[in-house]
């Protein structure tokens, strides 16, 4: 059995680990297209909840793991202080319903991170770009920084914070690495730490991804009170 991590989500972690400074410790953690669970697992909380519509794992005594669609959250109003959603809008067709029902479920003092391709992103050579897509279920390219703040309700009720990381090295060597994870997953993940290590020197640039975060701005819900 393959205990690798896929290497893409390796490779975020990679950046989400030593880039944002992301707390490693919550009450309630949902993670949003959990997938197999890789980035979950390097958190810890009371209740760690995993949703996807295609989960790759199992739930067990550590992760609580649900099929949903991400528009559609069996959750209760302000339950989750930390939410994960790295990498996941792009494959939503009802990707506003998905925001909104993130937000619903976060916490008043709560922060949502994310991450996106970029709208401007392009493999390495750039014809690979529609096949990426095409293999990962991408129903759009990527977002710039406005459209996901046009994703928002009530917008003027959030704080948004962003970063962009432009991953050359790992956007020239992912269909390399796509099939060199397939068989030898061990070496996938070595060769795309060492991208990582590389694109640290190459980070300008917005043909990669987009990070951020997302709060709710405490002191205009204040002052309309």
């Amino acid at each position: 059995m393959n205990n690798s991590p896929h290497f893409a989500a390796f490779y975020r972690w990679l950046v989400i680990k030593n880039q944002l400074n992301l707390p490693r410790q919550a009450s309630r953690i949902l993670d949003l297209g959990c997938d197999d669970g890789f980035i979950l697992r390097q958190f810890s909380a009371k209740l760690r909840l995993g949703i996807d519509q295609k989960p790759r794992l199992r739930p067990d005594d550590k992760l609580t793991v649900v099929q949903a669609k991400a528009d559609q959250l069996a959750l209760i109003d302000d339950s989750f202080d930390l939410i994960l959603a790295f990498d996941v809008l792009e494959h939503i067709e009802n990707h506003q319903g998905a925001m909104q029902e993130l937000l619903r479920v976060l916490t008043p003092s709560g922060t949502l991170w994310f991450s996106t391709p970029t709208q401007n992103t392009q493999m390495i050579p750039a014809f690979f770009t529609p096949y990426t897509n095409r293999s990962f279920g991408h129903v759009r390219n990527g977002y710039t920084i406005e459209q996901i703040k046009n994703l928002l309700p009530a917008s003027n009720q959030w704080l948004i914070t962003h970063f962009f990381w432009n991953e050359p090295l790992f956007r020239l060597a992912f269909v390399p690495l796509h099939f060199l994870n397939l068989a030898l997953p061990k070496v996938a993940a070595y060769l795309t730490k060492e991208c990582y290590l590389l694109d640290r020197y190459f980070s300008q640039g917005k043909n990669g991804h987009l990070f951020g975060t997302i709060r709710r701005d405490i002191a205009q819900i204040t002052a309309k009170t």
